[in-house]
Order: structure tokens, then sequence, then C-alpha cells
């Protein structure tokens, strides 16, 4: 497992990412074979948190508490695949915490990577959603 970081960004309609450096996510994606067809995720290098209009906080009052704060997170440097998306597995204690103090599970089937199972959050790094 190797680490990085990145920043938390709530917004209003209670999606709640980690922001993170786009080159964590390029240099990942460069490795994908250029004969497949794949583009940048639509938000942008990122770990989903709270995932807007399909989970909402119960405790809201802690919404926006930890705005800008740099988190630490572990990830795995073995490149996921499915038909659809490329990710990256990441752990990250803060993460689960923060949802906890929202009044949200631990993990959601929408932090959880898109193969499902896992006890952690994931980093889309591909798309074929064309």
């Amino acid at each position: 497992m190797f680490e990085a970081s990145g920043t938390l960004v709530y917004e209003p309609d209670y999606r709640l990412v980690v922001s993170i450096p786009s080159g964590l996510a390029d240099y990942y994606r460069s490795m994908i074979p250029k004969s497949v067809p794949v583009q940048k995720p639509r938000w942008g290098a990122h770990i989903t948190v709270v995932r807007a209009e399909k989970e909402t906080p119960t405790i809201t009052e802690h919404w926006g508490k930890y705005d800008g704060e740099l988190v630490h997170f572990n990830y795995d440097s073995n490149v996921q695949i499915d038909e659809t998306y490329w990710w990256i597995n990441t752990l990250c204690e803060r993460l689960v915490q923060i949802r906890e103090e929202l009044g949200l599970p631990p993990k959601s089937r929408w932090t959880m990577p898109p193969s499902g199972g896992h006890q952690c959050f994931h980093m889309t790094i591909a798309n074929r959603k064309f």
C-alpha cells in the first residue's frame, strides 16, 4: 500500500469528496493501453465519501465541519477493472469516522469499489461511459 493525501470538499447538495491531485490519477490512467478507449471521470480525481442524491446524512449539523482538511489515505497500486470502470482501492479510517459522525454507515455501495464486497473506498481513474 502507498500513501497519498487530498482535500475534503463539501458541497451544498450533500456531496462530499476527497479531491485528489490530478497527477496521481493521470499516472495510473497512463498505464491503460492506448488502444483501449477511456475517458477521465466526470468529477476529476476524487474519492467519494458521501454520494449526493443517493445518500443523505442524518446528522446534518456536522456538514461542512472539516471542509478543506487534508486527509491522508492508503491506496493499492493495482488498477482494478470491470466492463465500465478502472479504479484504485483506497483505505482511510478518517473517512469512516466522518461518515459515522454524519450518521451514515462506515461504507455504502456508493463509496465501495465498483466490484463491491470490499470494506474500502475507491478512486476511479477512468471509465468507458461514452
